[in-house]
């Protein structure tokens, strides 16, 4: 590989020089990781991932003003305790998640490199459970049904469907609260007919 070109880059090359430095070197990409609150944030990310030979990806470490780069010579083995996999696995460097198979990350690349830098982060247990509570905007849906079927088990274990009942419920009136029963032969067959009808 020939020398690198660090014109008009000063040392040590601070995170908003990398930009300039890419440029100038055709053949290296690089991104740029942080640890916070043992968390690790992609803070950049370079536009030529997978379209240089040569890609570096850099540990940002920091004390004060004071800072240091690390070369992460595997995504995989760096964030590998954020998985259960047992085994080599395939890491977007723009939002860290990890793939079993190669080309399912590069499936995912195409999609992910097209927006800004961005980290998983997950709510504290106790406040992780999402919950709709926007009923005002909800669309109205003209007709629901909701069934139910009556069956018994054979003592070979199959399940014999013996009826069913329907009720239809809607946002006009003559057709609100229409209820459907059956209980004769061909139960399934029955009520697909009615639903489709």
């Amino acid at each position: 590989m020939k020398e690198l070109d660090m014109t008009g880059i000063e040392t040590p090359v601070a995170l908003s020089s990398i930009p300039k430095f890419e440029p100038q070197n055709s053949s290296i990409s690089i991104s740029v990781l942080v640890c916070e609150e043992k968390e690790l944030i992609p803070v950049y990310t370079s536009k030529f991932c997978n379209q240089r030979p040569h890609h570096v990806n850099l540990l940002l470490l920091s004390k004060g003003d004071k800072f240091h780069y690390t070369l992460v010579t595997s995504l995989s083995r760096l964030v590998g305790s954020n998985t259960r996999h047992d085994g080599k696995s395939f890491v977007c460097p723009y939002c860290l998640h990890h793939f079993w198979k190669e080309h399912c990350l590069q499936n995912h690349l195409t999609e992910c490199s097209q927006h800004p830098d961005q980290t998983v982060t997950y709510r504290e247990k106790g406040k992780n459970i999402l919950k709709f509570d926007k009923v005002q905007h909800m669309f109205p849906v003209p007709f629901a049904l909701y069934a139910d079927f009556e069956s018994f088990i054979t003592p070979s274990g199959e399940h014999v469907h013996t009826g069913f009942c329907c009720l239809q419920v809607s946002k006009f009136p003559q057709y609100d609260h229409k209820i459907h029963t059956y209980s004769v032969d061909n139960v399934v067959q029955e009520f697909l007919k009615y639903v489709t009808q």
